[in-house]
């Protein structure tokens, strides 16, 4: 696969766009503010679900071997990184080596929680 830029990008943007701001009256993307800014507009915020149902079509099972199969194209590139791997891994290492918190930062974490 190559990457989201471009034209294969913009297409996918637009499909976005289009399913979660255009049929639910909520504001494109150059239209919202941030959701970290603390000044501006309200996001106005749109979803949209796409429900699909794997053994309808080619079958649950072949659907997950085919994930699989996918998985494993992408994770041969040592470039790639799927969602929520970093997390998982600093989740991990956090619970086998604990956290560093500096002492000024424990000190108001310790006289908030009295």
């Amino acid at each position: 696969m190559a990457p989201a830029g471009g034209v294969k990008g913009a297409m996918l943007a637009l499909t976005v766009e289009l399913l979660c701001c255009a049929l639910t009256g909520a504001a494109y993307g150059f239209e919202a503010d941030s959701f970290f800014a603390e000044e501006g507009n309200r996001p106005r915020v749109g979803q949209a679900f796409l429900i699909v149902d794997p053994d309808a079509l080619g079958g649950g099972d072949v659907y997950f071997q085919r994930i699989e199969v996918l998985i494993d194209a992408m994770l041969a590139d040592p470039e790639v990184r799927l969602p929520g791997v970093r997390r998982f891994v600093a989740s991990r290492q956090a619970h086998e080596q604990g956290l560093d918190i500096p002492d000024e930062l424990l000190a108001k974490i310790r006289l908030l929680a009295g």
